[in-house]
């Protein structure tokens, strides 16, 4: 019989046989070595240890609780190497999805959002323009459908917090490529924000020290 080993991912607690575990260690070293010195690694790192757990928790049921050496290489087929996603040229690129289970699922969109991020959720998940589900729900209320459907919405629909869950929300495979595009076009945004209101409070002192 194997030894087993207990190991902690993204705060769940999992246990692996030795092969699995040392498969896997290896695999966590790669991607931390891989992005701990880049821009947004940190949150990368994080967000691709979230996706293993949700993977693994995935793998479990009451007749298996070990996560055995085939559970690892499934993972990994899945998200695939950080050596995988350097090269520019598709045909070139190792990964495969064969083992990818992604399924679309409804989020609320709470980085486009205008009040709680359900009609921008709704419209990634349909693939239809937010303005038309904004617009529908304002003539829903003016024809008298109660806002409280949009409040229960609110409640039910979890927001898309991570790189993963805004993925899933758009039906896209979670892989470390689609991760890092994922969190870097989210440090972009922010760093076009950050500009942007600088540029007004530029303008604003300028105002102010023509007057």
């Amino acid at each position: 019989m194997k030894k087993t080993t207990n190991i902690n991912i993204n705060g769940i607690a999992f246990t692996l046989d030795e092969d699995a575990y040392k498969l896997i260690n290896d695999y966590m070293i790669s991607i931390r070595s891989h992005f701990k010195n880049k821009n947004g690694g940190e949150e990368i790192i994080s967000d691709i240890e979230a996706r293993i757990a949700e993977l693994f928790q995935g793998m479990l049921n009451d007749t298996k609780q070990v996560i055995n050496v085939d559970d690892v290489k499934k993972v990994k087929s899945q998200l695939g190497q950080p050596s995988d996603f350097e090269s520019d040229n598709e045909e070139e690129q190792a990964y495969d999805y064969s083992f990818d289970t992604t399924r679309k699922r409804l989020y609320r969109d709470i980085k486009n959002r205008m009040i709680g991020g359900v009609c921008s959720g709704l419209g990634a998940y349909f693939h239809v323009d937010t303005t038309w589900i904004r617009l529908a729900f304002v003539i829903a209320t003016i024809s008298g459908v109660s806002p409280l459907i949009y409040l229960i919405l609110w409640v039910v629909i979890p927001a898309a917090v991570t790189a993963s869950e805004r993925l899933e929300m758009r039906g896209e495979p979670i892989n470390i490529s689609n991760i890092e595009k994922a969190i870097r076009e989210e440090l972009y945004d922010l760093r076009d924000k950050a500009d942007d209101f600088a540029g007004q409070v530029r303008d604003k002192f300028k105002k102010k020290n023509k007057v």
